[in-house]
């Protein structure tokens, strides 16, 4: 498990538009989250998407990552009017190294990483509970 103070693979991740980049944020939250449209991580998504204005003042980048594909994100975007982009883990193959994908049990893990803006981990959420996570990480980072 990535952990702080470890380098992100972020080179790994890739959006619609191409390759992630970290150029010209001052943090990126990777959030990753079980499945597009399901109960709990709507609320999450929300909860991002009503303080993105926050976010974008503190130059704070906001990914969330699944297995879902491109068409079931853009549906998602779309629905709830979502203003970040969702990345595809499409072949879980991100997910599975970072032990955050399982074979039994829970398909995926509700986990978050906060980098910098050299891709270093400086804030880390094992087990989130969508409430609140997202003014609970601006809080954090006005803490670093």
């Amino acid at each position: 498990m990535i952990k702080i103070g470890d380098v992100f693979p972020i080179a790994k991740l890739t959006t619609p538009k191409g390759p992630v980049s970290l150029d010209g944020s001052a943090y990126t939250v990777l959030y990753f989250y079980p499945k597009d449209d399901t109960p709990g991580c709507t609320i999450e998504a929300n909860e991002f998407q009503k303080l993105k204005p926050k976010y974008d003042a503190g130059k704070i980048r906001i990914l969330g990552v699944s297995v879902d594909d491109a068409e079931s994100h853009a549906a998602f975007c779309d629905k709830f009017s979502l203003a970040f982009e969702l990345v595809t883990d499409k072949d879980a193959a991100l997910g599975t190294e970072l032990g955050i994908l399982r074979p039994s049990g829970p398909r995926h893990l509700r986990v978050t990483w906060v980098l910098d803006s050299a891709g270093k981990v400086v804030l880390y959420y094992p087990d989130v509970v969508p409430d609140n996570h997202a003014q609970q990480i601006l809080d954090d980072i006005a803490a670093l």
